[in-house]
C-alpha cells in the first residue's frame, strides 16, 4: 500500500456548486431506492401515497440533473486525478452513464404515468401540479397499452443500470480512498482538501444516506401497524368485520357455489317455490348475457375507476299489471369483478374491500316494486355485502316488446355502509364514500 499522496489543489476540486447538486441528487437517489423497497408492500392508501412521492422526487432529480449538467456546461470541471488510462476512461463512462440514465429514469417514468389507464394527474409533493406528456392521454387505448407496456420495461431495466453504475462509482471511491489514498474523495467533499480515513464527513454522508433509505423503505411500514378503526355507518352503528359475521348457515339467503351465468343465456327461477298466485300472474324472465351487463364506477384523487361484474344470476318474477306479485333477487360472484386498472384490480378483492375469501357473494333482493311513471319503476329491497345488510331502493325504466324486456336502472350506494373500504382506506377523501351501480338488462319472457 502506497503512503498517503498530499492533499488536492483547490483548482483540482469541484466547485462549490457542483458539490451541492452531487449530493443533494445523491440524497435523492438513496430516498428513491428506499421508496422502491417500500412499493412492492401490501397495496392501500399508504402504497398509493408512496407512489405519488416517487414520482414527486423522480422529477426532482430530472430537474436537478439537467441543472448539474448546465452547471458542467458553464463551470470547467477540474482535470482528472492520477491513474492508469483504463481508470481514467472508466470513471468518465461513469459520469456519463449516471447523466444519461438520471435523465431517462425519470423521462421513462413520466411516459408510464402519461400512459396510464388511471389518468392519474401528478401533483409534486402535493402542491405543484405537473402535466402529462403532450399527445400521450390522448391515444388510441390499445396505442396506450403499448406505451406504457415499454415505458414500464425502459424504467425497471434502467433501475438495474442505476445500480450497476452506484455499484461502480463507489468501489471506484473506495479505491482511491483505502488503497490509493490520494484524497481523491476531497475533490467532492466539501471542507478541507485532506480526508482522514474516518473522517467525521464521511462518517456524515453515508449515515445520512443510509438514513434516509432506511427511512423511505421502513417508515410507511410502521405507519401500517396500528390498529384500523372500526368502521361505523352513517347511522353510528356498529358494521360487523369480517371475522365477527356470522358463517352461512343451510338455507340462508345465500346461493349455492357455481354462479358463472351459461354460455347463451342465465337460467331464472322463482325466488320461493310455487307459481305467483292472483288473476294476472307475473311472468318469468331470463336473462341474456349479451346486453345485460352489471357495472359501478367511483373516483380515486379526481381521476375515475370503473368495473363490472362478470358473473351474476337473477331471479326474476316480474310484470307491470302484477306488481304485487313480482319479485327480484340477484346473486353477485364479487371475485368476478373487472376494473380498467390493474391497481385497484389487485386490491378490491383484499379483506379491507370485496373481502371475496369470507364474503364470496353479494346478494340483493326486492318483493316491493311501484310505478313512477310510463316505463318507469322503483324496486325496493334489501341488499348484503360482506356479511352486512342494508336497505336499498333502484330506480330503472324497463320497456317490453313482445317477449323482450329491457331494463337499466341506477343507485348510489355508500360504500362505507357495508365495510367496503376499511382500515387505511376508511377515509373518504382520497376516494368517496358513494358508489354509483348501473345495471342493465336484456330477458326474454319464459313460456311454459
Amino acid at each position: 500500500m502506497s503512503d498517503p499522496a498530499p492533499p488536492p489543489h483547490a483548482s483540482s476540486r469541484y466547485s462549490r456548486g457542483a458539490m451541492a447538486l452531487h449530493w443533494a441528487i445523491a440524497l435523492l437517489i438513496m430516498l428513491e431506492i428506499g421508496l422502491g423497497l417500500r412499493m412492492e408492500g401490501p397495496p392501500g392508501a399508504i402504497t398509493f401515497a408512496v407512489y405519488q412521492l416517487h414520482k414527486s422526487i423522480g422529477i426532482t432529480i430530472l430537474a436537478l440533473t439537467l441543472v448539474r449538467i448546465g452547471w458542467r456546461w458553464t463551470h470547467r470541471p477540474p482535470p482528472p486525478g492520477d491513474g492508469p488510462m483504463w481508470e481514467k476512461r472508466l470513471a468518465h463512462g461513469v459520469h456519463l452513464g449516471f447523466y444519461a440514465v438520471l435523465l431517462a429514469i425519470p423521462l421513462s417514468g413520466w411516459l408510464i404515468v402519461s400512459a396510464s389507464r388511471t389518468g392519474i394527474d401528478t401533483v409534486l409533493f402535493g402542491l405543484i401540479p405537473f402535466p402529462h406528456i403532450p399527445g400521450i392521454p390522448g391515444l388510441e387505448p390499445a396505442s396506450k397499452a403499448s406505451v406504457e407496456e415499454a415505458a414500464e420495461t425502459a424504467h425497471r431495466l434502467l433501475g438495474y443500470a442505476l445500480y450497476a453504475l452506484l455499484a461502480l462509482h463507489v468501489l471506484g471511491a473506495l479505491k482511491h480512498h483505502l488503497v490509493d489514498r490520494d484524497h481523491g474523495l476531497a475533490r467532492i467533499l466539501p471542507g478541507p482538501a485532506r480526508v482522514a480515513r474516518l473522517d467525521l464527513r464521511l462518517v456524515a454522508v453515508v449515515g445520512t444516506l443510509a438514513i434516509m433509505a432506511a427511512v423511505a423503505a421502513t417508515w410507511p411500514w410502521a405507519s401500517q401497524t396500528r390498529s384500523p378503526p372500526e368502521p361505523v355507518a352513517p347511522s353510528g352503528e356498529r358494521i360487523m368485520t369480517p371475522a365477527e359475521t356470522p358463517a352461512r348457515q343451510p338455507g340462508s339467503e345465500a346461493a349455492p357455489p357455481g354462479l358463472a351465468p351459461a354460455p347463451a343465456e342465465t337460467e331464472m327461477a322463482l325466488a320461493s317455490p310455487g307459481e305467483p298466485s292472483g288473476p294476472v300472474p307475473a311472468s318469468r324472465w331470463r336473462v341474456q348475457n349479451a346486453g345485460s351487463r352489471l357495472a359501478f364506477s367511483t373516483t380515486q384523487s379526481g381521476a375515475p375507476i370503473r368495473g363490472q361484474f362478470r358473473s351474476w344470476t337473477a331471479d326474476i318474477v316480474f310484470s307491470p299489471e302484477a306488481l304485487d306479485q313480482s319479485r327480484v333477487r340477484v346473486v353477485v360472484d364479487m371475485g368476478s369483478f373487472a376494473t380498467d386498472d390493474s391497481d385497484s384490480q389487485g386490491v378490491l378483492a383484499g379483506s379491507e374491500w370485496f373481502d371475496v375469501a369470507n364474503h364470496a357473494q353479494a346478494t340483493f333482493s326486492a318483493t316491493r316494486f311501484r310505478r313512477l311513471g310510463p316505463d318507469r319503476y322503483e324496486a325496493r329491497g334489501s341488499l348484503r355485502i360482506k356479511g352486512v345488510s342494508r336497505p336499498a331502493t333502484l330506480q330503472f325504466t324497463l320497456t317490453i316488446e313482445g317477449d323482450t324486456a329491457r331494463m337499466a336502472g341506477t343507485t348510489r350506494l355508500d360504500r362505507t355502509d357495508f365495510g367496503v373500504g376499511t382500515g387505511e382506506w376508511a377515509g373518504t377523501d382520497d376516494i368517496p364514500g358513494a358508489v354509483q351501480v348501473e345495471t342493465t338488462v336484456v330477458a326474454v319472457r319464459d313460456t311454459p
